[in-house]
């Protein structure tokens, strides 16, 4: 996937990006913002593997600075700014330089969001079997 997204496939993973983008607000989440997040999650097309991926390659490098800022965002990422920017990531998804440069990059995420996926994953589990849908 990535740099074969149509325009489609970009509107669908708008939500799935801006729910993963709070990950990365200058605040800690609270139960209903996990609760919201899951929701998003569980809603989509994707497998838990392909939202790990999405966050990994498309949210994270267009998002993850804002936590070094020394006024951070915590209020929500402008929608249109998130999305160009996400956009801009998701075509450079399978380039080999820019997947590198993730993988050096993943370990200093965890440190800040590891904690959030042990929550959500569960969440996201329960939400998919009501609806008799599998992770």
């Amino acid at each position: 996937m990535g740099a074969g997204l149509s325009s489609e496939d970009l509107l669908i993973r708008a939500p799935v990006w801006e729910a993963l983008s709070d990950f990365w607000l200058d605040t800690e989440l609270q139960d209903f913002q996990f609760e919201y997040i899951a929701r998003v999650i569980a809603s989509s097309p994707y497998s838990m593997e392909e939202v790990r991926a999405i966050h990994d390659y498309e949210v994270a490098p267009a998002v993850s600075a804002n936590l070094a800022s020394i006024t951070g965002e915590w209020a929500g990422f402008d929608p249109d700014c998130l999305f160009a920017r996400c956009s801009l990531f998701a075509a450079r998804r399978e380039s080999p330089w820019f997947r590198l440069r993730i993988w050096l990059q993943k370990p200093y995420w965890n440190y800040f969001i590891s904690n959030y996926w042990k929550q959500i994953i569960p969440l996201v589990q329960q939400l998919r079997s009501a609806e008799g849908r599998f992770f």
